[in-house]
């Protein structure tokens, strides 16, 4: 539209010189072609000042109108991208690392440990310390209101794990999450955070098999094959498969998840979503996406390994 506008104004402009040169006549004077020049120029003016009927009063700009519709142009990779970009995969790879130094500093037996009525606080750092590892109380457990100085220790550990004993020895509504080199201690919610997403094959819990049922052998039957008898079919009559209540279905295996993978029995566990909580289970196409903690996922892992 703006272009057509834009030819309709320039048509106009020129057969609007043309009839006023038509009109002041051909044999003028120099001072007369003076006058007709001004008389041209402000007709001109008048012609491009009036729009067209129907444009929108202004001509398009050919750069913007040839341009319009078309993704916009990334510019070129630079060498300060390309450097950026290898320092962010230097820095993920060098967390990833810290993090698993971590958990095999938590995976190792303690030593042996008497405390009696020990800050809490207290404890946790002697445990890390003796680990190898560092422990970091987040400022979101004061924000709650949650004093881990005034909880008193009293007891003896030995050979216990230290990511169980941190696990025993902080309250219900406390929990802890391995970062690289540090475990943080937190609010229960925010160590569930953020959750992974793992998918799980179930194609083979969902398998009907068959149960055929073993052939018959009749010592007659045999018998009056071997002498010319007529045939006899040796696998009798085979009774249909009942239909079995308990069989394997897409809303079974997402309800056994949730019924047998609970925060209750473990509160590393993220509660699911029908609860109120963030962790969420789905099935699409023979497969079951789940997002939970880690500690969910190796229950998950464990279940569906089970029901294969």
């Amino acid at each position: 539209m703006k272009r057509a506008a834009a030819v309709g104004l320039g048509l106009a402009f020129l057969f609007l010189t043309a009839a006023v040169q038509r009109g002041l006549g051909q044999g003028t004077s120099d001072g007369d072609r003076g006058d007709n020049a001004e008389k041209i120029k402000a007709v001109a003016e008048q012609v491009t000042a009036e729009p067209a009927a129907g444009s929108t009063g202004a001509l398009a700009d050919p750069t913007t109108a040839l341009g319009a519709g078309k993704p916009p142009v990334a510019p070129p990779a630079t060498a300060d991208d390309a450097e950026a970009k290898r320092k962010a995969r230097e820095e993920a790879i060098k967390r990833a690392r810290e993090t698993a130094r971590t958990r095999r500093a938590l995976d190792q037996p303690s030593g042996t440990f008497e405390f009696s009525a020990t800050p809490l606080t207290q404890v946790l750092q002697m445990l890390a310390e003796a680990g190898g590892f560092a422990v970091v109380f987040d400022k979101a457990l004061q924000e709650a209101g949650i004093d881990l100085s005034t909880h008193p220790v009293t007891m003896r550990l030995a050979g216990m794990r230290y990511e169980d004993a941190i696990y025993l020895l902080l309250p219900r509504e406390c929990g802890y999450r391995v970062e690289a080199g540090y475990v943080l201690v937190t609010t229960l919610e925010k160590s569930w955070l953020p959750l992974k997403t793992v998918v799980y094959s179930v194609r083979d819990a969902l398998a009907v098999v068959p149960n055929f049922v073993g052939p018959r052998f009749e010592l007659g039957d045999i018998t009056s094959q071997s002498q010319g008898g007529g045939g006899t079919n040796i696998f009798g009559n085979q009774p249909e498969e009942p239909e079995d209540a308990t069989r394997a279905t897409p809303e079974r295996l997402v309800d056994m998840v949730k019924r047998h993978v609970q925060n209750a029995n473990d509160r590393r566990i993220a509660t699911w979503d029908d609860e109120g909580g963030p962790a969420t289970v789905q099935y699409l196409e023979g497969k079951l996406i789940v997002n939970q903690t880690p500690q969910g996922h190796r229950a998950v892992a464990r279940l569906v390994m089970a029901i294969q």
